[in-house]
């Protein structure tokens, strides 16, 4: 394992700045928009969560991309599955990581951990 990261978020900190279209294109993917344009807000709590959770398991932080680089999707079960793009992926094709997450939430937390993993090339 090349790291761990973990983030917990207060749901309701996420309800002003949803409402704010570039905070959002900021944050997430248009995928993940749709994703949570019909679900309660602690979903984008948790998204949110595992991005900061990706980040920090990559031992990079947000230094020179947005969080929309850190895309999260989910497989057929609803497993959350982790798709960097951009300056992101870069990151972690040069660093051979590869990222997998865990999200859950209640309606008034949302929390998100995260490891990478990596082939001892980066």
């Amino acid at each position: 394992m090349a790291g761990i990261g973990a983030d917990v978020l207060e749901t309701a900190r996420m309800a002003k700045p949803m409402r704010n279209r570039r905070f959002c294109e900021k944050v997430f993917t248009g995928e993940e928009m749709a994703y949570c344009s019909h679900k309660p807000l602690e979903t984008a709590a948790g998204l949110f969560a595992a991005k900061e959770a990706c980040v920090k398991a990559a031992g990079s932080g947000f230094n020179g991309f947005w969080p929309c680089d850190v895309g999260i999707s989910h497989d057929g079960q609803g497993r959350p599955i982790v798709n960097p793009k951009g300056v992101f992926k870069e990151l972690c094709d040069k660093r051979h990581i590869r990222l997998f997450i865990s999200i859950s939430h209640t309606k008034e937390l949302a929390i998100a951990v995260a490891a990478a993993e990596t082939d001892g090339e980066g």
